[in-house]
């Protein structure tokens, strides 16, 4: 069966997802509640046509290119509701719409149905003089990394915190069972939608918080996506899973939390181009080994900064970032196998960073700065480069194979440190692309080498 066994081994096999359409087409241009994604107050300018979806089309064309089988989700799914039986496309049906009334036949089901919702389009009613809107959109986003992830010993289904995203998971578990290599090559180990605890605390996990940083180790960001809770089950899951007790740490680091980008996972602030090398967003990890890491006091100052000037011009402070969002980002808390595998609390380090350098996984030499290097201390210009760049999604990329990388274009200041660093950088062009996810959102490895 496939497994991923590292962020930059050479991968071999990965699933995408093309839903790009819902990046920009039916929606309305104000701000709305997420639980209906008619709405959205952002990328009016965008066009579909005009280039999007060319641009999108480009990452699997880099993959396949290297040599990577690349698996889309829609094209599955169309193709397995074609060849479906009656019974079975009524069984689809029961799946997603359960006993609601307002679903479809199983004469009329097609994809539109599973990604779109049922109408898969809004339309004017005539008789009720309505408007109709889709029942809710069942994969909204192209981000296959956030609703499954492989890890050393098999692929999970992720439980997703935003309420708008909760049947995307569903929808890529229905491709997986329907692929028929994928049936073959793919161990589902873990759907974190089944969990049934006595906790007020959902139990989400999501794959862009979940970074397999080798044979051994995984990393699981905590904070606006997944959750503690989540974090516990899913240690359980793979300590108990793991009949080779291959998988020795399962590392818990501490995300900047609300009201920071509504997109705080792992894989913005941390990713792996090539054996022993870490790309990292500089002030957000503090390091007692690395002296002369950008410091996180700046970024801390800069936001202290900016919440004084707001109070000055009596601007609304809720709407304003606070130092406390990130005085505790990237701090690591390592657990291991205990008793009837159940994860136990090793130690707690000042960073994922040191963490992995003090476990001879990175060097030290080895960090890579979106944005590059500062040209002095205390740097806020810098500083300010880096954020930037980050919000660009320069942190975001997809490693092919050590020291070959897929990144946004935009991001140019990150990507000449690549290159300084001997990194190979495939630049995917992105002026038609969404900002709330990169590279590594919309990659979901299948099968990768170790480092």
């Amino acid at each position: 069966m496939w497994n991923v066994k590292s962020e930059s081994g050479t991968l071999h096999a990965a699933l995408i997802q093309d839903t790009t359409l819902n990046f920009w087409e039916n929606k309305l241009p104000f701000v709305g509640g997420e639980s209906n994604l008619q709405y959205l107050h952002r990328c009016s300018h965008a066009d579909y046509n005009a280039g999007g979806h060319d641009q999108w089309l480009q990452l699997g064309e880099f993959l396949k290119g290297e040599g990577v089988q690349v698996f889309e989700v829609v094209s599955i799914l169309r193709k397995a509701i074609e060849r479906a039986s009656e019974v079975e496309k009524k069984d689809i049906i029961r799946k997603f719409w359960g006993a609601n009334e307002k679903a479809p036949s199983p004469s009329e089901l097609r994809v539109e149905h599973l990604t779109d919702g049922y109408p898969p389009r809004p339309y004017y009613d005539q008789a009720r003089d309505q408007v109709v809107l889709p029942d809710f959109k069942r994969a909204a986003w192209t981000y296959t990394r956030d609703t499954s992830f492989t890890t050393q010993i098999g692929t999970v289904i992720c439980n997703m915190r935003r309420y708008s995203r909760r049947f995307e998971p569903q929808v890529v578990k229905l491709a997986y069972e329907s692929d028929p290599v994928l049936q073959k090559n793919v161990n589902l180990i873990w759907d974190a939608n089944e969990v049934t605890i006595a906790n007020t605390e959902p139990s989400n996990i999501e794959g862009g918080d979940t970074e397999i940083i080798d044979e051994e180790t995984i990393a699981v960001g905590l904070g606006q996506r997944s959750t503690f809770t989540g974090f516990i089950e899913f240690a359980k899951k793979i300590f108990s899973t793991d009949a080779n007790r291959e998988v020795k740490y399962v590392c818990a680091v501490y995300n900047a939390d609300y009201p920071a980008v509504d997109y705080m996972h792992l894989d913005v602030v941390m990713n792996f181009p090539a054996n022993r090398k870490a790309l990292i967003m500089p002030y957000y990890f503090e390091s007692e080994l690395v002296k002369d890491m950008p410091p996180k006091k700046l970024l801390l100052k800069l936001l202290a900064a900016t919440r004084i000037q707001s109070e000055r011009d009596a601007r609304p402070m809720q709407e304003v970032v606070s130092p406390a969002a990130f005085e505790r980002a990237g701090e690591c808390y390592v657990y291991i196998r205990g008793k009837n595998n159940e994860p136990e609390l090793l130690r707690r380090d000042v960073s994922l960073v040191d963490f992995l350098i003090k476990e001879d996984k990175i060097d030290k030499d080895g960090l890579i700065y979106v944005g590059g290097q500062p040209k002095q201390k205390n740097d806020v210009e810098h500083l300010m480069l880096a954020l930037m760049e980050q919000t660009r999604g320069a942190t975001n990329i997809v490693t092919i194979k050590s020291g070959t990388v897929i990144s946004y274009a935009r991001t140019t200041a990150t990507i000449e440190a690549l290159t300084e660093h001997g990194i190979r950088v495939k630049k995917w062009d992105d002026s038609y692309l969404d900002m709330l996810g990169g590279p590594h959102c919309s990659t979901s490895p299948l099968s990768r080498d170790p480092t």
